[in-house]
């Protein structure tokens, strides 16, 4: 588990004060530096968990949004896509047979490997699932690496690297 202290400038508005709240948020997510592909089924299902705990805040109801540097086409499933630059619309394209091939892409068109966001629960408890799926085990000779992405109200809290393994 890694913690992070969030500090979220959040606007609050009475009708006796307008003004601005500092939100201290403590972030603790599970992580994850591998996931064994399974070669007999097409999706591996990952949980993964984390908690929002504040002092001075409700976290009740947040939202975390998640993206991915990796993506599958439900048409397609010879290879997978993974993104050149953190949300942007150009992939390489890993084929099966060993090929590439740079290409523009809009991944709200693709399958994505993480769900696109979380809400918390009474507790600040949000949860995630991860699919990344069998063609995704190889840029090279033992598997291939994930970088997963989260957000809080616009602002990315962290990143980890998985490793998809055999």
């Amino acid at each position: 588990m890694k913690k992070i202290i969030l500090l979220l400038l959040l606007l609050f508005s009475c009708e006796e004060n307008k003004g601005d709240k500092i939100a201290n948020i403590e972030v603790t997510m599970l992580r994850i530096p591998y996931i064994p592909l399974n070669s007999y089924i097409w999706e591996t299902p990952t949980y993964m968990y984390g908690t929002l705990e504040s002092d001075n805040f409700d976290v009740e109801g947040m939202v975390v949004n998640w993206f991915s540097d990796m993506y599958w086409d439900e048409n397609d499933s010879s290879g997978y896509y993974k993104l050149l630059c953190g949300r942007c619309d150009e992939a390489v394209w890993y084929d099966m047979d060993g090929t590439t091939d740079t290409t523009t892409i809009d991944i709200n068109q693709l399958r994505w490997v993480t769900q696109r966001s979380s809400v918390t629960d009474s507790l600040g408890n949000f949860y995630n699932i991860l699919t990344p799926v069998t063609t995704m085990i190889g840029h090279d000779e033992y598997g291939s690496w994930m970088w997963l992405w989260w957000s809080i109200e616009g602002t990315v809290i962290d990143s980890q690297e998985i490793y998809l393994m055999y």
